[in-house]
This record gives structure tokens, sequence and C-alpha cells, in this order.
């Protein structure tokens, strides 16, 4: 167990007090049924706030106590009773049974003192400074997400994928876990033999010069092209165009000659795949580094393409796949609705399925994780259910590891986006659209006052949270509507919001500082100077952001383990909200004394505590906006 003196919790301290009385009072009478880390978790607000600070349900301890929970909960009051009398029960101050529930008053000075100090130092989620139960060795994961495809162009669907992975990691991390993030690009396939198509038999040599930039833009929309072209004719034939047909069937040979070419590695066209794969991965490095994501390993589909291959080869000749129609494939007949799964298609050729069984065992096998998660849409779960269940089949015991957290789309205002119709927007153009927005909306009125420097690099942190809030925020379980007005107002539940509210407090410190008013260095050692400071504090919004920001490690925790950034977006809402509760009714400037060094301590401790959940989520935390 982590050092107590380590531990800021107001929670924790309360269950250290609750838990030798379990003990004592359950039947016969011994260790505690519950831990201490246990009666921590339990620990909540009540419905109403006139009831107490905390409130311990009972339910958990009758069988231990032989005696249902309302009389379990007085039980407890009363043995705790003589320790409040005498002071010697802190932080509680006062305990009241009610029902089947212990409600609990907390002496809202120690509590402070417990929690504020090691929350303005940064410590509440650094690891051996946080509540912590055991010494077990947390998991090798590794979280797979991203994986755009090359000859592609990058839009705001994308954003959904890279911004939940990338929460992921750092939740993960924070909660202990030793992570690899990983993206895997899309680099074979038939929309590479689509793209590369329209690029050397539909452009001439004029059309096939790439401009200077933004190359992997270009290439999408080359891509773009080709797609539609072949809808159009695909649609056209269908209504019995015998032209349409004809050409259809031409541009079909042909991709799968491209295809075929560059999976025996033609040595011409695999140049050209070469040149062009990498105009799309310099632009998807270039996006990554403006969105403040990296990875630990970079995986291709080309580079498990043949192997791939190989595995299915090898599983053919076990008997375990098997061959329908000239494919080969599995039965999972637990699948109900699509038993068969498709692994080498009649032409010889892969599919998604043969490359991910080779990537999955390459997981296992170089990296030793004991944990892989996949995030990719919905849409794919039938697929990963298959993936996973293959994996079983074929005798690794880590399939059993391997989950996929899927997501909702994201949709604009009018409908769900369509590259054919013209209603995808590229990343480029979002990101420019929302940086000029903040700039000219919120920022114009510093030039003079801040270095351009300055304005732009806000701008840009403003635009990433905005991007960012806008989608984590929802549960990943439901869609997601894009709107760019909305996601960048400084009102509501929004990234822009939470980072003013965080510039906002920044302020506060600054004016005080200016005025000679300044946090006393003592005050964050956590002795007397801090008792003086806390013991000031008393008013509502006061009790209200305390107990908030006790919940910070809790909230990171449950988020890590369900997987659900999105909570931490609630948790961080409800945070802003309360501090300007708090701002308004408890002004700090005008404050002496003893309050305004607990004022300064506390909006020091909400300013870290803004921050470093907002990091989890990848969003800058500007002092200025």
């Amino acid at each position: 167990m982590a050092d107590s003196s380590l531990d800021h919790s107001i929670a924790r301290a309360v269950a250290r007090q609750l838990h030798p009385l379990l003990g004592a009072l359950a039947q016969p009478p011994g260790e505690s049924p519950l831990s201490v880390g246990e009666i921590a978790e339990l620990l909540a607000p009540p419905p109403n706030r006139d009831l107490g600070d905390l409130a311990f349900p009972c339910f958990k301890l009758a069988r231990a106590f032989r005696k249902g929970p309302p009389l379990i909960a007085k039980a407890i009051a009363e043995a705790l009773e003589p320790r409040l009398a005498a002071g010697e029960a802190p932080p509680v101050a006062a305990a009241t049974p009610t029902g089947p529930y212990l409600n609990l008053r907390l002496d809202l000075g120690q509590a402070a003192a417990l929690l504020l100090p090691g929350a303005a130092r940064g410590e509440l989620l650094e690891p051996g400074k946080r509540p912590a139960e055991g010494d077990e060795a947390k998991p090798r994961v590794m979280i797979e997400y991203s994986q755009p495809n090359t000859h592609k162009a990058f839009h705001v669907g994308h954003m959904r994928n890279l911004c939940l992975g990338d929460a992921l990691v750092r939740l993960l991390r924070a909660d202990g876990s030793e992570v690899i993030a990983a993206n895997y690009f899309g680099d074979v396939g038939a929309h590479i033999a689509k793209c590369l198509w329209w690029y050397l038999d539909r452009l001439d040599d004029a059309g096939r010069q790439p401009p200077g930039d933004h190359r992997g833009e270009w290439l999408g929309k080359i891509y773009t092209r080709a797609h539609n072209q072949l809808a159009q004719w695909e649609e056209e034939a269908k209504a019995g165009d015998d032209g349409a047909a004809y050409w259809l069937a031409e541009a079909k040979a042909r991709t799968t000659e491209i295809l075929l070419k560059l999976e025996h590695r033609d040595p011409e066209l695999t140049a050209i795949w070469e040149q062009t794969r990498q105009w799309s991965l310099d632009e998807f490095a270039e996006i990554y580094r403006w969105c403040g994501v990296s990875f630990d390993h970079l995986f291709y589909e080309s580079e498990v393409d043949g192997e791939g291959l190989r595995m299915v080869e090898e599983y053919l000749e076990r008997g375990l796949f098997v061959v329908s129609e000239g494919a080969v494939g599995i039965f999972n007949e637990e699948i109900k609705h699509m038993p068969f799964f498709l692994l080498r298609k009649g032409d010889g050729t892969s599919l998604y399925s043969t490359k991910d069984l080779a990537l999955a065992r390459l997981k296992f096998e170089k990296f030793a994780i004991d944990r892989s998660i996949y995030v990719v849409d919905v849409r794919q779960s039938d697929h990963f259910r298959h993936v996973f269940r293959t994996l079983e089949k074929m005798g690794f015991p880590q399939a059993s590891a391997c989950e996929h957290v899927g997501y909702e789309m994201v949709e604009l205002p009018e409908g769900p986006m369509s590259g054919r119709k013209g209603t995808v927007i590229l990343f480029r153009a979002l990101r420019e659209r929302m940086t000029d927005h903040v700039r000219s909306a919120y920022l114009e009125r510093f030039r003079g006052e801040w270095s351009d420097e300055a304005i732009d690099e806000t701008a840009a942190s403003v635009a990433l949270g905005a991007i960012k809030y806008g989608m984590l925020a929802r549960d990943i379980n439901q869609k997601i509507v894009f709107d760019m007005d909305a996601w960048l107002d400084l009102e509501g539940n929004t990234g822009p919001y939470l980072q003013y509210v965080h510039a906002r407090a920044s302020s506060i410190l600054r004016k005080c500082a200016e005025v000679g008013k300044e946090l006393d260095p003592a005050v964050l050692l956590g002795g007397e100077a801090t008792s003086a400071a806390t013991a000031a504090l008393g008013e509502d919004q006061e009790r209200e952001l305390i107990l908030l920001l006790d919940t910070l490690w809790p909230t990171v925790h449950n988020a890590a383990q369900t997987l659900r950034p999105s909570s931490l977006c609630t948790y961080l809402y409800n945070l802003a909200k309360a501090f300007n509760r708090f701002n308004q009714a408890c002004p700090v400037k005008p404050s002496e004394g003893a309050l305004l060094q607990g004022r300064l301590l506390l909006v020091s401790a909400v300013i870290r505590g803004l921050a470093q959940g907002l990091d989890l989520l990848g969003i800058p935390a500007p002092d200025r906006m």
C-alpha cells in the first residue's frame, strides 16, 4: 500500500477513520470486511448537501455485521461518537445515520489542509503520491489507434479516433499501466489501387505533377475522383449503360492488376507507391505534431501483408481454415448472422482480416503485451469479434486480452459526411477555419499587447482544445455532430470554456501578485501555515470546490478502467462551473490574512487540477485568453 503520508485524499482519510470500527463491529470482531480503499470508493456526496459532505452506504456490511444496513449505520455512528467528541477523527466532524447511510460532515479546514497543498503542487496524479491498493504489477498494454489510409485525405471524421486513442493512452499511463501507443497505417489495399489507377492512367504528365505542399491531401483528392468515377460507372451499368459497363470492367481489371503487382513487389510500380505513400505519411506526421500526439511504434499493412497470406496457408494446411467457393476462411458459428470469416479472396489477394491476424501475432510475440486494445469505429465490431475468435482457435491465449473500443461516427448538422457529395471537411481546412475564428473573435484585441507568436500559439491551443473536447465529451456509444461554432463557444460544455476558466484562474494569481498578495510558500508545505490558511475557508462554494477536487484521481482512475474519457470531460466541466461559482461568491483579491492565503491555495489547486485533467485529454491549458 502507498505510504499514507503521501496520500492527499480526503475520502481515504475518512475511510481510515471508519476502517478499524468496521472490524470491531463485525460479527465476530476481527478484520474489517472492507479495505480502506474499498471504503473510500463507496464514499460519495449525499443527494442533499444538507445531510452532510459524504455518505457511506452500509449495504455491503449486512452479512459481516449480521444486521440490516440502517442498524449498521447507527452502530458505526455510535462507535465513532467518542472519537469525534475528543477531536480524534480528522477530518470527520460529525456522523449522522440516515436509514442505510452514514452521513458524514467534515471539518473543512482539516480536509482542505490534507488535500490542497498536494493538489497545488500537482501531486494528486503522481505515482506514489496518490491512493494505491497493493503492489500489483500493471499490465503491458498496446493501444492501436488512428490507422489512417495513405492515398486518402485526413478529415474531421478521423479526429474522433485520434482524440479517443490518445486520451486512452494518457489515461492508462496515469493509472499506472505500461502503454505502447501504436499506429497502423493502411498503405496497401484496394484504395491504393484505385488511387494509382487514376494517377497513372487518367492523368497526363502535367496532371501528375504534385503541388509544393499538402501533397497527401492532393493525393486524397485523386482517390476521391477515382472512387466517384467507379461508383458512377457502376450505377450507370446497373441502369443498362453498356459503355459504362465496359469502362467499369476495364477499370476493375486494371486495379486488380495494380493490386497484384504491388503484392508481388513489381519494381516500377513499387517505386511509385513508395513515393506517393510518403506524401501521405509526411502529411499525417505534421497533423500529429499539431495535435500533440506521438506514437511509440508504427505498423504498416504492407509489413504484415505477406505474413498474413503465409498464416492463411499454414492454418489451411492444418485444417483450421477451409476453402469455400475458391476463397479461404473460417466458420465462427457463434457469430450467427455472418458465420464465415473471409481470410483470402478467390484471386489470392489478402483482406483486412488477413493482415489483422498477422499483426496480432506480431504484437504478441515481439512486444510481449498483456492486453491489446483496438480503437476502431463501431461498424467494425463484427470484424473484431471474428478476429479475436479466430486467434483463439489458432491457439493464441492472448486472444482473451484483446479488446475492441468501438465508437460511433461523426456527422455534420445537416447529416452524415460523404466524400462523394463533397460534405467531408478536410483536416487542414478545419484547422485553418477554427484557428482563424479564435484569432479574430477572441485574441485580436490583444494585438500589440501580446506578440504575434503568442497570439498564434494561443489560437492553435484553443482550436485544438475545441476539437479534442468536442470529440471526447460525448460517450463513445453516441454519435457526434460536428458544429464548429458551438464547439468554439466560451460558454457551455466546450473545450474553450474549460481553457478560459483555467486562464481566468491563472489571471487571479497574477493580479494578486501585482499588488503584493502572493501565496506564502510555507502554505504549500502542509504545516501550521497551511492549517491556519485552510481553517479560514468555510463558504459553501469553497466546500463544494474542495470536495470536487478530491474526486479528481478517482475520476481519472474510473475513466481509465472503463475506457471512457467522457467521464473525465464531465468532471472537468463540473469543476470549472464550481470554480466560477466560487469566484463570484468568494473574491480572492480583496481578501486578507489567513483567508487570502487559503483562497490563493485553493485557486492554485484548481489551476493544477484543471491543467492535469486537460492534459490527460491532450488539451493545452493556456495561462492567458
